[in-house]
């Protein structure tokens, strides 16, 4: 099972996926995904197809009973044509993938916020306003993070709702009702997790485990 588990880590890696990323491509957890690392838990037969061909090698040489190989293999059909192209993603389209999500991080926000506040205050006298833009700076982190993960609860909803609290209560005088919004707050969260759950469903065991095992990736030692 280590050496299994071993060589899921190191295909893994030799592709450019994160835990996270393949996870999302089997639409499994990625608690999942360390398990599996881990030598916890075996992947079913159905997942260790999808990893085969996401893989370009086959099935035996995947689970250790045959020479690796790089080239294309013929393995069981799964499901359907679509559900087998969704999972077979070279690693040049996942560096593709991610590109985007590295360009929002490498943009400097705040300073570009910064700007905006000098530009706006000195053009057009709006200090008094124009601070609120630094208000969405977790706003605009949070809102990467968010499509990154591909779920909704790390949005800063609660900032955002504060800007639109402030913008609307300064341009226009309407602090009452605005106030109303912030009682959103836990609608939100509560529909947000409600979805989380639903794209990425996860046993009780790895939820648990989920709190201290976040950023965790390990390293498994070939016997």
């Amino acid at each position: 099972m280590k050496q299994l588990a071993y060589r899921l880590q190191q295909l893994r890696r030799a592709h450019g996926l994160s835990q996270e990323d393949l996870a999302a491509q089997l639409h499994v957890s990625r608690q999942a995904i360390s398990k599996w690392e881990r030598g916890e838990a075996l992947p079913d037969t159905e997942n260790l197809i999808l990893l085969a061909r996401l893989y370009h090698t086959s099935l035996d040489a995947l689970v250790g009973n045959s020479p690796a190989s790089t080239a294309d293999t013929e393995l069981p059909t799964v499901a359907s044509q679509d559900a087998a192209a969704d999972t077979t993603v070279p690693q040049r389209a996942s560096c593709k993938q991610r590109l985007p999500y590295a360009l929002l991080h490498a943009l400097p926000y705040p300073i570009v916020v910064t700007a905006l506040f000098l530009l706006l205050g000195f053009l057009a006298d709006a200090w008094a306003v124009a601070w609120i833009l630094f208000v969405t700076i977790p706003v605009y982190y949070s809102l990467i993070e968010c499509i990154q993960r591909r779920c909704f609860s790390p949005f800063a909803y609660p900032v955002f709702i504060t800007c639109l609290f402030l913008f609307f209560g300064m341009q226009l005088g309407v602090w009452h009702p605005m106030w109303l919004i912030y009682l959103t707050i836990p609608i939100y969260y509560s529909i947000a997790e409600a979805i989380d759950r639903a794209i990425h469903p996860r046993t009780g065991e790895e939820a648990e485990g989920a709190e201290n095992k976040e950023d965790e990736e390990p390293t498994v030692d070939e016997e």
